[in-house]
Formats: structure tokens, C-alpha cells, sequence
């Protein structure tokens, strides 16, 4: 059955976390680094006259109007093909964006090709917004999920990105959570709200959460900054099979979160004195559990976990927080080293080259990372 209940707008679902806040989050944050590659999926294209054609076929009683559909529509509809939900045959899951961009939506569309040129419906849903950003996110053993984007800037100037997480289980178009990132005037202050978004499996259970964190920054018009933070905390959703939805299980506030960076601080200490070495990597475990975004941190565990021999614990550290953080440059110095002891040479190489992308933290850590992959790229014969 086709979801047109849900055609107002694909916010609705957010209501499973209220009263949390009115959350927010963008594709530029922590969900690129957790959607699927670029050549994951086939992608593919229609005629926006398709789509016509596909809404008239339809016998779920869906009309034009109910997609922004006009008499005379133009352009295409993007997105990607492939047999998403494992039933044997292929689907195709597009986007289209439709009138003039003050005055148009968007709708997200699943259809079957059913040969001949002609598709069969199997779900449609619009949802508000001008910009579009559409990828694949894997972290279902059956299905797929995908990331929406969709972007606006209202007259009084205020900016709004509005994303959502949708799934497609067994011809079921469902939105499994979504949030909303602003910026502009709010109790006469201008208010920026941002967040990062990260798939990772944090118990172990074979199934990826979703963590997020939400930043309210009163920036007064300038770019937010730790200096003009008045507000965060972090969820932890767990997919809800049963629900098909995620559900919070873990919600740590602004006041934790500021317990979490001093005991990390503490933790960092401890590590450089054989009486408290344990019970630092107790404090800065600890903390990581409270804020699993303190990149630095991790790579401070990491690095401990190098210089004690704990080769492989260190390049998992260094991984988890490459997840949580993709252009810390640190990381990958300290993932190279690690690369190294490990003797993949490739992978050295490899992490290496992103640290020089990145740019390194000094003069001296350039030089060291130099000549490194210098060892490594130069035969020995040469050297």
C-alpha cells in the first residue's frame, strides 16, 4: 500500500523523538562518511514524462497533484537500480524535483520495470525542501536504506536542511527517523543548530546504530564555534526491527558532555605514568562512551595502543575515530605508523598520502611522514 498518508511532509516520524528537541542534521556532516560507495548501485535516469505515465498506470488511486506533478513537466528523475530488498527482482529508487524552485517539491518514487518501457509503482512518497541529496546507506542484513537531503532559505533569510533516513523492506517504503538543521533568528538571537550523524555498531549486536549529535550554537551571525556553544547532546538510536523504526536508547546532555571532555583530559595524563596508565585508559574509555565524537581522544587511546604494542586494538581505535571524524589529519599519521608495524605497506601508503592531503600538524611531522613514504615507495635496491 502506498504510503500517501505520509505525502504532507516526512517529518512526521520525528515525533518518536520529542520531546528531545527539533533536531537537525546534513549530508556534510558524519552521514557521508556512513553512505554507501559512489558505484554501489547502477544509476539511472528518467524522463519526467515517465513519471506521468507511471502515476496514470497506477491503481492505488494516486493523481498528479499528489506529486506537484504539472501539465507539462520537464527534467528527469535520478537515483539509482538495483533488487534493493532481496526478492529476486530489480527496483528502481529516483527522486524528482518538480516546478519553480520557490514553489515546487520533491518526491521519492520506487518503481519495478515491467518491460516495454513501462514501470510498475511501488511506492511514492513527497516531502518539502529545493535541493536534493539522495545515497545509499548499507547497514541492514536484508533492504536498503537511503539518506535524503533536501535544503531551503525562507524570506526572513533563516536557512533550513531538512534529512531523513528512509528504508525499503519487502516493497515497504518506510522513514525510519529524520531531523531538521537551522540557522537564523530565534528568541531574538541568531541561532545556528547542527549536528553530526554517524552510523557505527556500538554494541556489537551485527546491526549499525545511529548516533547524533546536536550542536546549538547563539552565534550572533557569525560561524558557530566551541566559543558561542549554549547547548548539545548525544542519541544513541538502535534499529527496532519489530518497529522498523529507530528508537532512543541513550541520551547524554550538555552537562555530561562537558564531564566527558575533562575525564578524557584527566585520562590523557594518566596515560604517561606507569601507576595510573590503567586508570587512564579507564578515564578516556569511559568518556568515549559518554562522547563518542572526541576524536582526539581516541586517537590519544590509539596512539597509547601503538606505542604499547597493541598493533591491531590501535588500528581499530584509529578506525572508529576516522568514522566519527573522516579530515582529523592526526589519525592518519598515527594510522600509518600503525599500518606499519603491521607491515601492510599499502595501507601505510595509503593513510600516509590523506595525512599530507590534510596537511600536517607541523613541520616536523611533515618531514617524518615524508620520509617514511619515501621508504616505502622506493625500492630497496635504491635506497
Amino acid at each position: 500500500m502506498l504510503m500517501k498518508t505520509l505525502a504532507t511532509s516526512f517529518l512526521l516520524i520525528v515525533c518518536f523523538l520529542l520531546p528531545y528537541t527539533k533536531a537537525h542534521a546534513q549530508f556534510a556532516f558524519g552521514m557521508q562518511y556512513s553512505v554507501a560507495a559512489e558505484d554501489a548501485y547502477a544509476k539511472v535516469t528518467l524522463p519526467a514524462s515517465a513519471l506521468v505515465d507511471i502515476i496514470e498506470a497506477s491503481e492505488e488511486g494516486i493523481e498528479r497533484k499528489d506529486v506537484c506533478l504539472g501539465d507539462k513537466p520537464t527534467g528527469t528523475l535520478n537515483g539509482y537500480q538495483a533488487d534493493f530488498d532481496g526478492d529476486g527482482s530489480e527496483e528502481m529508487w529516483m527522486y524528482y524535483h518538480t516546478g519553480p524552485e520557490e514553489g515546487g517539491c520533491n518526491v521519492t518514487v520506487i518503481v519495478s520495470p515491467v518491460g516495454g518501457g513501462k514501470y510498475m509503482l511501488q511506492d511514492l512518497m513527497n516531502f518539502p525542501g529545493h535541493n536534493v541529496v539522495m545515497r545509499p546507506i548499507i547497514t541492514l542484513d536484508e533492504g536498503v536504506q537511503m539518506y535524503l537531503q533536501t535544503s531551503q532559505t525562507f524570506e526572513d533569510g533563516t536557512e533550513e536542511i531538512k534529512g531523513a533516513v528512509l528504508s525499503l523492506k519487502q516493497t515497504a517504503l518506510l522513514v525510519l527517523t529524520s531531523w531538521t538543521q537551522r540557522a537564523g533568528m530565534k528568541d531574538e538571537a541568531f541561532i545556528t543548530e547542527q549536528v553530526d550523524a554517524v552510523f557505527t555498531d556500538t554494541n556489537f549486536d551485527n546491526f549499525k546504530e545511529l548516533i547524533v549529535r546536536f550542536s546549538f550554537h547563539e552565534t550572533g551571525g557569525g560561524a558557530p564555534t566551541s566559543k558561542n556553544l549554549v547547548d548539545q547532546f548525544i542519541l544513541t538510536l538502535d534499529f527496532l526491527p519489530n518497529h522498523l523504526r529507530y528508537g532512543v536508547y541513550d541520551s547524554v546532555g550538555y552537562a555530561k558532555i562537558q564531564e566527558a571532555e575533562n575525564m578524557a583530559k584527566i585520562g590523557r595524563g594518566k596515560l604517561n605514568r606507569d601507576e595510573t596508565r590503567i586508570e587512564g585508559i579507564i578515564n578516556l574509555q569511559e568518556a568515549l562512551q559518554l562522547n563518542p565524537f572526541m576524536t582526539w581522544a581516541r586517537v590519544r587511546l590509539g596512539e597509547f595502543l601503538l606505542h604499547d604494542g597493541k598493533y591491531a586494538d590501535a588500528e581499530q581505535t584509529l578506525l572508529l575515530a576516522k568514522t566519527f571524524n573522516a579530515v582529523y589529519n592526526k589519525t592518519y599519521r598515527i594510522l600509518g605508523d600503525t599500518y606499519l608495524r603491521l607491515n601492510d605497506l599499502q595501507k601505510a601508503l595509503s593513510a600516509y598520502q590523506r595525512y599530507m592531503d590534510l596537511g600536517p600538524e607541523s613541520n616536523y611531522y611533515k618531514k617524518k611522514v615524508e620520509h617514511n613514504i619515501k621508504q616505502i615507495t622506493i625500492p630497496k635496491n635504491r635506497r
